[in-house]
């Protein structure tokens, strides 16, 4: 009598246990309130995103359907990092590189509808033509969605970044609707001259960060007119080549790289109504540039300084530039102490109308 008694109270006990998530509070939270509220909060403090997912997923039947179903969840980040492809044995990656290409199309196709950022990082040359074909394939498949796109190349000229934005430039028109910003760090074109690519047909990019050798107008064809937002890195004369087309920039970053070109043509001559943000690298020659430009609308100004390779510029420098109706004034300084006191007075006293003075000092640790 106690043996069976006993048997039916552990029968009883695992029939508890195994009914009690069905039981739980969780099970009956609306899949709206799973999926919109509760889930993105996993997914936004993981920064492998994609294992959460395949985490969530893995609990039940149900919270599966409502990480597939959901396209908010896969609307992160799409990275396409090539080393990842060559850091292995032969052997091994065919195998990677299928499985990793095939989980990339899989979040670009779980995202549908919703926008995409895409961000190729390619330091290493390309050395299966399938690999390539697979990331054109992937970034054209996902071209009409595409808002973001971040390219950064490696130092040599047949990398996958390049050759992806050859791939873009041949994309029927109207593909690239949706493009907002572009961000391309293409270190390797400054060595080859050759090299040069469209895209004047995205309608909507509006912010441009670009890295890509002294000419940047003979590499890259982008419609300058629409510009709201630039970063640029470039000689002072590829600096305003490219601002005297931007007429309706409203912030603008300009450093100064690469080694400028002889200057065989008149200074070039603008005007920027609308520009209201200026970043510059304190360089003679780059504000010597930008002070044949006309910004009439210009109140913020920020300068930064690295020790390597850069003098100091004379006071008569600065004053090329529109400095009387600047509100807020920043200087950031990196390395050994090059502004005193009786220069920044000077400044000051040169920009009447400023509010808001921000000195930041970066201390370099040898």
């Amino acid at each position: 009598m106690l043996v069976k008694f006993k048997q039916r109270l552990h029968s009883r006990r695992s029939t508890a246990q195994k009914s009690a998530p069905v039981l739980s509070g969780i099970a009956f939270i609306p899949s709206e309130i799973l999926g919109g509220e509760i889930f993105p909060l996993v997914v936004d403090e993981d920064k492998l995103w994609h294992r959460a997912l395949l985490a969530l997923a893995s609990v039940c039947t149900q919270w599966r359907n409502i990480v597939h179903s959901t396209p908010f969840l896969w609307n992160q980040p799409i990275r396409i990092n090539t080393l990842q492809l060559f850091s292995v044995g032969r052997f091994r990656r065919k195998r990677i590189a299928k499985k990793y290409f095939e989980a990339l199309r899989m979040c670009l196709t779980r995202s549908a509808p919703l926008p995409v950022s895409i961000c190729i990082n390619s330091p290493t040359l390309i050395r299966d033509r399938k690999d390539f074909a697979r990331a054109v394939d992937l970034i054209s498949d996902a071209a009409a969605r595409m808002e973001f796109l971040r390219v950064s190349s490696s130092l040599h000229m047949d990398d996958v970044g390049v050759c992806i934005l050859r791939a873009l430039e041949r994309l029927p028109k109207g593909s690239l609707n949706a493009l907002t910003e572009i961000d391309f760090l293409l270190l390797g074109t400054a060595l080859h001259p050759t090299v040069s690519f469209s895209l004047m047909n995205a309608p909507r990019l509006r912010r441009v960060k670009l890295s890509a050798g002294p000419d940047p107008l003979n590499l890259i064809s982008i419609p300058w007119l629409q510009l709201t937002q630039l970063t640029l890195a470039a000689p002072p004369l590829g600096c305003l080549a490219v601002l005297a087309r931007c007429s309706n920039l409203v912030s603008a970053v300009l450093r100064y790289m690469y080694p400028s070109l002889p200057d065989n043509t008149a200074s070039t001559i603008a005007t920027l109504l609308r520009l209201t943000s200026l970043s510059l690298t304190i360089s003679s020659a780059l504000i010597q540039a930008v002070g044949n430009l006309d910004l009439p609308a210009l109140t913020t100004l920020s300068f930064t300084y690295r020790r390597t390779g850069m003098i100091w510029p004379q006071l008569e420098v600065f004053r090329r530039l529109p400095l009387h109706n600047i509100q807020c004034l920043s200087f950031e300084l990196n390395g050994e102490e090059v502004l005193n006191s009786a220069t920044l007075c000077t400044l000051l006293r040169c920009t009447p109308s400023v509010t808001e003075f921000t000195l930041e000092l970066i201390l370099l640790h040898r």
